[in-house]
């Protein structure tokens, strides 16, 4: 229910009073708009300016000129110390919530199921739920009312459409309320039917309505712990969902590497002219799995000898690499491809270099198997799973 792929996700530095600790408040009766992370304990009118009258978390009056650099110093190392602790934009988070609608229906809950999982700012959830999470240490509960500008957007008309019945494959029908799932990925739900035409919208199920969210976060995992990887094998739906399930792997994302044109699109890159390959770009927790263990993965997901393809797909858009982001990265890699070289007796085509480029792909890409692929059958993402992967659903 909450995935989506919003993009315009909170990427503004946090505005905090000069020398207050920023955890997690509202302005309250401000006039400023924007502040997620306030200091909850400061005593100064938090609608007038940086300064302060008077703090409590530091237990000191507002300093004068000759104090504040020190006041200041010691205040930026209690600001780290908290940060370090709470969560923010790129942090890795485990949270439990319940969401409701303004008339008390819950639609959606994870009490009966895993909490859920994402990079705050990722992506990967609306931007009302991120902003309910930001902020909050492990353990903490926050119950935060999104309206629809920051959840699922407004109902749109210009997000509907009619399709002739002569049009549809032969033998099929539909009812107002069918779920229909496009070719691209995509879904819709009919909203009449007639002898005549169908009348699709694509409006999200949620667009237009406020949705109150209480959440707990259980796990925080902070940016400096993780790390990022990338690798070409191939169609990049298969990769994606293998990855997806490796204990360790915090979050994933396919996208388009390596090549000379910017921000390409998906044919774009099939004309096989902008030099990308189709490629998956891995997040994961090192202190849970190794740089050596994707390595493993990946090498067992491809044929590492076939040139400029993998299977049936062929073209440099589906050549293999291991594209990577620091020296260290890069030798292992090496070593890795030496030692694959040495067990197959066989020259290795997957290339091994430095990412020069990437650029995520669309949306409809994403966790492509996940959702469904091409034939609407979900295929299972969660850690651990062993069942075998249907490259195209």
């Amino acid at each position: 229910m909450l995935l989506t792929t919003c993009a315009d996700i909170l990427a503004s530095p946090p505005v905090r009073h000069a020398f207050c600790p920023p955890v997690a408040c509202k302005f309250g009766t401000s006039t400023r708009p924007t502040s997620r992370l306030q200091c909850r304990r400061c005593t100064s009118d938090t609608s007038t300016s940086y300064g302060l009258a008077r703090c409590e978390s530091l237990n000191v009056s507002r300093p004068g000129k000759a104090s504040r650099t020190k006041t200041a110093l010691a205040s930026t190392a209690m600001d780290m110390l908290i940060l370090e602790n709470v969560a923010a934009p790129r942090d890795y988070v485990l949270v439990h919530y319940e969401g409701t609608l303004d008339d008390g229906t819950v639609f959606d809950s994870s009490h009966e199921r895993e909490p859920l999982g994402f990079i705050v700012g990722g992506g990967k959830v609306i931007r009302g739920f991120d902003d309910a999470v930001i902020g909050l240490a492990k353990g903490e509960r926050r119950k935060e009312r999104v309206p629809p500008e920051n959840a699922y957007g407004e109902w749109r008309s210009e997000l509907t459409a009619s399709i002739p019945t002569a049009q549809l494959p032969e033998g099929t029908s539909f009812k107002a309320g069918d779920s229909v799932r496009l070719s691209n990925g995509s879904n819709a739900v009919v909203m009449e039917s007639t002898d005549e035409a169908i009348k699709l919208d694509f409006n999200p199920p949620m667009a237009g309505k406020a949705l109150t969210f209480e959440v707990e976060l259980v796990k925080l995992t902070k940016a400096s712990h993780l790390q990022k990887a990338t690798f070409g094998a191939g169609c990049f739906w298969g990769p994606e969902l293998m990855f997806q399930r490796i204990p360790g792997v915090v979050a994933t994302e396919v996208g388009y590497a390596q090549g000379h044109v910017e921000n390409p699109t998906y044919e774009d890159v099939c004309s096989g002219d902008t030099g990308h390959t189709e490629a998956v770009q891995v997040t994961y927790d090192p202190s849970l799995v190794s740089y050596e263990e994707l390595l493993g993965a990946f090498w067992k997901q491809i044929d590492p000898t076939q040139v400029n393809g993998q299977g049936g797909d062929r073209g440099t858009q589906y050549r293999t690499g291991i594209y990577t982001y620091t020296e260290e990265q890069l030798h292992i890699a090496e070593a890795s491809k030496s030692d694959m070289a040495k067990q197959l007796q066989a020259e290795i085509a997957t290339e091994v270099e430095a990412v020069r480029s990437y650029w995520t792909a669309e949306d409809y890409h994403q966790e492509y198997l996940a959702k469904g692929g091409r034939f609407g059958r979900a295929q299972d993402p969660s850690k651990g799973c062993t069942d075998p992967i249907r490259c195209y659903g």
